[in-house]
């Protein structure tokens, strides 16, 4: 059976206690035992987009970083290019805002580094054998690497219904291919009746598929690939996908990027559940947090990870995330997928660390 690892977070706490405690974790739950001298350790995280509050932090990375270096490893920050325009859809708009929230080698301890290139096609591909690829296509700094130090973050998200380990992996690790792979053939509509015509969907698109028609926005299903982009942007609800075929479709698919990502790589996990949001860290305004903090999870077991905490979310606060977000979208399909690809099982040993 799997082991998860726990410390609780509270509100208010002094300055230095939440890293301290993240140092603790790391070393409870035995995340540094696998990294050997030498070692090239990709610390995978999420830097937030522009204006964005409630990501992790980077002075909370700063102790797995250190920890990491005291066993003769070599440490680096590091995710992918989106597929959307924003702030980190290429490497040196990403490595900036890098540096304005904090991932740099002063604050965050290591360096940060585009892992899959310039424009995101940096990539290898990894023979997985999965049901629906044989092979995936992920970032190709992981070709160097060694060993994988996940820090994820708890959220809501309307494609997948919720983020965490799996998403942080599947979805963060994958070039630019590899996201359009997962994102493809589940184009959105717009509901004309709630379209108000504003046009931020238009500006968001990554490929230029929406055009406006008048006061209503028109969606190119032969450009559109899928990326949920305007999903998130809409603020009147006009836009929605086919949640029955298009989540799960997108989830499993997600799960075997994120197993190629971590095949034959030494890897540990680390999640929080602090500042969950319903939107997730690609928003610049993901909205406040649904519920006080809960704590910080430690695992070597990514599938156990997650499902630690979602379990955590329901006992502390009363229901499952999936309520607090989005309950059209079941989640339990990726955490099924991944336990069936072998990443992991939902079956766990929870103990707290004090």
């Amino acid at each position: 059976m799997a082991v998860v690892h726990f410390v609780r977070v509270t509100p208010g706490e002094p300055p230095g206690s939440v890293e301290d405690k993240v140092g603790r974790l790391f070393d409870a739950a035995g995340l540094g035992e696998p990294i050997e001298a030498g070692d090239l350790v990709a610390v995978k995280v999420h830097i937030g987009e522009k204006g964005n509050k409630t990501h992790v932090p980077a002075r909370y990375v700063r102790p797995v970083v250190e920890r990491v270096r005291e066993r003769g490893g070599k440490p680096f920050l590091t995710d992918t290019n989106t597929l959307y325009r924003g702030m980190r859809s290429d490497a040196v708009d990403h490595m900036t805002l890098a540096e304005e929230h904090g991932f740099s080698l002063r604050e965050a301890g290591a360096p940060f580094v585009v892992a899959d290139g310039l424009l995101g096609h940096d990539e290898m591909e990894v023979e997985i054998g999965g049901e629906f690829y044989e092979r995936v296509a992920v970032a190709g700094v992981l070709a160097d690497v060694q060993a994988i130090i996940a820090i994820s973050h708890l959220t809501g998200h309307p494609l997948t219904g919720f983020g965490g380990t799996l998403k942080n992996l599947g979805m963060g690790f994958s070039s630019r291919k590899g996201k359009l792979a997962q994102h493809s053939k589940m184009p959105p509509r717009v509901d004309r009746e709630k379209c108000r015509g504003c046009g931020t969907c238009a500006r968001w698109c990554p490929v230029g598929a929406i055009e406006m028609k008048g006061k209503v926005a028109h969606i190119d299903e032969g450009e559109c690939i899928s990326c949920g982009e305007c999903l998130a942007v809409c603020r009147f609800g006009a836009v929605a996908f086919n949640w029955d075929q298009g989540s799960e479709v997108l989830q499993r698919r997600m799960v075997e990027h994120a197993f190629g990502a971590v095949k034959g790589r030494k890897a540990g996990y680390v999640l929080f559940l602090t500042s969950v949001t319903k939107g997730c860290d690609c928003f610049n305004d993901p909205g406040e947090p649904l519920f006080p903090d809960v704590g910080i999870l430690a695992s070597r077991d990514p599938v156990a990870l997650d499902q630690a905490g979602l379990d955590l979310v329901e006992q502390e606060t009363g229901k499952p995330l999936s309520e607090w977000a989005y309950p059209q979208i079941d989640p339990n399909i990726q955490l099924e997928h991944a336990e069936k690809m072998g990443m992991g099982s939902r079956e766990y040993e929870l103990r707290e660390v004090k």
